[in-house]
């Protein structure tokens, strides 16, 4: 047998690109969000403010803002709250206050209650030994539902 010869194409190189770091990757330095609390956190570039009316936390759509005492609304750095004009102030510069948002609530932060190494319930639930063997939740007090859970299944 002749040995099969392959016939290629010469192909044309072109340059390579050049590639620019990347805007997405965070600064190791920068974290990605704020937290607020060990449940709480506000996105980056926000600030973490108290709303005192609804007793959580809210995220000022600014970096190191000044949470404003009315709860729900912020002012940037370096600006003073005027309630009573709805705005910020830096000498005579008037500007509109920025309305807080709600906080992210942690993932970790919502624990589930185990009732043994496979299973669990939510957390702010009761595990609860079913006639089956098997774990059932309750919302009741623990005790409570020992009473219960025999009448429903």
């Amino acid at each position: 047998h002749p040995p099969i010869v392959v016939l290629l194409a010469w192909l044309r190189k072109i340059p390579a690109l050049r590639e620019e770091p990347s805007q997405t990757l965070s600064d190791p330095a920068q974290p990605a969000k704020n937290m607020c609390d060990a449940q709480t956190s506000c996105p980056k570039d926000t600030t973490c403010c108290f709303m005192d009316n609804d007793h959580k936390w809210g995220c000022c759509p600014l970096p190191k803002a000044v949470c404003c005492e009315d709860g729900n609304h912020c002012c940037p750095s370096g600006h003073s709250c005027e309630p009573h004009r709805s705005s910020c102030s830096r000498g005579p510069h008037v500007i509109p206050w920025f309305t807080k948002v709600s906080a992210l609530t942690e993932l970790g932060a919502i624990i589930d209650v185990k009732c043994d190494n496979k299973s669990s319930c939510a957390s702010g639930t009761t595990c609860c030994k079913l006639k089956t063997g098997e774990w059932g939740c309750s919302l009741l007090p623990s005790g409570l539902h020992l009473q219960h859970a025999d009448r429903n299944l």
